[in-house]
């Protein structure tokens, strides 16, 4: 018998069995279904995550994905604390990682003093982050390659272009159809696995 222990895997399986029509033995074989576990596995053994108690099918929040992208680097290369006579967030909730990366210049806030720390994050705002964790863990980024241009490029923002390609290329954050679907919501399995990446990129 077949056991989902949580949302991301079931729609995996579910797109599996409707879509390629696999029996339940070949899913359970399954290169998508078992990189997704071998992911969340490697990602709470290096301490990424705490467990694995999430809905990792749910979109990510800013704050979660700024804890993650925290938990990742600061083991590798610590990251700097400064003292602010104003913390450079109101609505953070003393949330010291994000000021942290922030004072990194990982992440960046949305207005004067406003981060949103509960909104989801775009799959182009989690490249641009990505990149910027990358920069600081002393990754080398490559240029982006003309000919590997996604089919919906133009709607990627002018900011975010050469953090998409830089990790298209590196093979952190892709997809496997032609289009980046830069403005949808990345989810926290997506995060997730990209973190990972990243972190393997850091031994080479």
């Amino acid at each position: 018998m077949l056991i989902c222990p949580n949302k991301t895997k079931y729609f995996i399986i579910e797109k599996l069995i409707y879509r390629n029509n696999l029996t339940h033995s070949q899913i359970e074989q399954n290169d998508e279904v078992t990189a997704f576990e071998s992911d969340i596995s490697r990602a709470v053994s290096l301490g990424i995550i705490d467990n694995k108690n999430y809905n990792f099918n749910d979109d990510i929040t800013r704050e979660q994905f700024c804890n993650f992208v925290y938990n990742l680097v600061n083991p590798i290369k610590e990251l700097p604390i400064f003292k602010y006579e104003r913390a450079p967030f109101d609505d953070t909730n003393g949330n010291d990682k994000i000021t942290v990366l922030y004072s990194a210049k990982i992440v960046s806030g949305k207005g004067d003093y406003i981060f949103s720390p509960n909104d989801k994050l775009t799959r182009e705002e989690a490249a641009t982050i990505l990149c910027r964790a990358a920069n600081y863990l002393d990754i080398e980024l490559p240029l982006a390659k003309v000919d590997m241009s996604y089919a919906d490029n133009s709607e990627i923002s002018s900011w975010a272009v050469s953090s998409v390609y830089s990790l298209k290329t590196l093979n952190i954050l892709n997809n496997t159809d032609k289009n980046f679907n830069p403005k949808a919501n990345i989810t926290i399995s997506q995060a997730v696995s990209a973190l990972v990446r990243l972190y393997d990129k850091t031994s080479k």
